[in-house]
C-alpha cells in the first residue's frame, strides 16, 4: 500500500510538500487527525485518540500544538447567542 502511495504522489507531483517535506503514507493519519481538531463539531478528544489508537498526551504533543486560540474563535461565538 505504502508504495502503490508514494506511486500516485510521484505521478500527481505531489511527493514533495510546498516546505519541502516529503509525504508519506503517515501524512494521512495526521491529516485525519487535525481535520477532526479544526473540523470536527463538538467531537470529545477522549473519542478522538481511541478511534486513532493513541493517547490524549501526543494528540496534545503532536498535533494540537499547531492550534491556537484564533482558530477556533468563530466556533465557540456561533455557540453564544
Amino acid at each position: 500500500m505504502r508504495r502503490q502511495f508514494d506511486l500516485v504522489l510521484e505521478r500527481a507531483g505531489l511527493k514533495i510538500s510546498d516546505r519541502s517535506e516529503s509525504r508519506t503514507l503517515y501524512c494521512l493519519r495526521y491529516i485525519s487527525i487535525m481535520e477532526r481538531l479544526l473540523n470536527g463539531d463538538k467531537i470529545a478528544v477522549l473519542s478522538l485518540t481511541r478511534n486513532a489508537r493513541t493517547s490524549v498526551e501526543m494528540i496534545e504533543r503532536f498535533y494540537a500544538r499547531h492550534l491556537h486560540g484564533e482558530m477556533v474563535v468563530e466556533k465557540i461565538q456561533s455557540g453564544c447567542s
